[in-house]
């Protein structure tokens, strides 16, 4: 699909609304997760394999790192506007929901930040030749659904 010359490479907008929703950055196919946390070794329509290089998802690591910090960030200034106008609050129910966040929005953005990653990579590192030609013998040798 996206690996044959005939076809433009998808432009950086396209590619992180694809990761963003959990389709391959390349075809715009789904159903890249076996489970929350397994997903597929290359994408079922295309082909392309997503671990383009040892370490590669070390950059989903941080991009989900980052969403995170970000959304404690914004609970910490809600809070501390929060506190200033009721200086007499408690702080066991923001303290709850901090440490509820920072347990949960990880695991569940998981699988997000890996495809976003992929979209971030292929708009830095577009698919190389050799890339795209295993992506099509990888494609071909699947049977066709149907």
């Amino acid at each position: 699909m996206g690996s044959d010359e005939a076809t433009p490479a998808p432009t950086v907008g396209t590619l992180l609304r694809r990761g963003a929703t959990k389709r391959c950055p390349n075809c715009g196919a789904g159903h890249l997760y076996r489970g929350w946390f397994q997903m597929a070794e290359r994408c079922p329509r295309c082909g392309l394999r997503f671990e383009r290089e040892p370490g590669f998802f070390t950059g989903a690591y941080l991009i989900n790192f980052a969403i995170t910090e970000g959304f404690l960030f914004v609970l910490l200034m809600a809070f501390m506007v929060w506190k200033v106008q009721r200086p007499d609050a408690g702080i066991a129910a923001p303290l709850g929901i901090g440490l509820v966040l920072a347990v949960v929005l990880p695991v569940l953005f998981y699988p997000f930040a890996r495809t976003i990653w992929s979209a971030l990579d292929i708009a830095m590192h577009p698919i190389e030749p050799d890339e795209a030609a295993d992506a099509a013998a990888a494609s071909a040798e699947r049977p066709s659904p149907g």
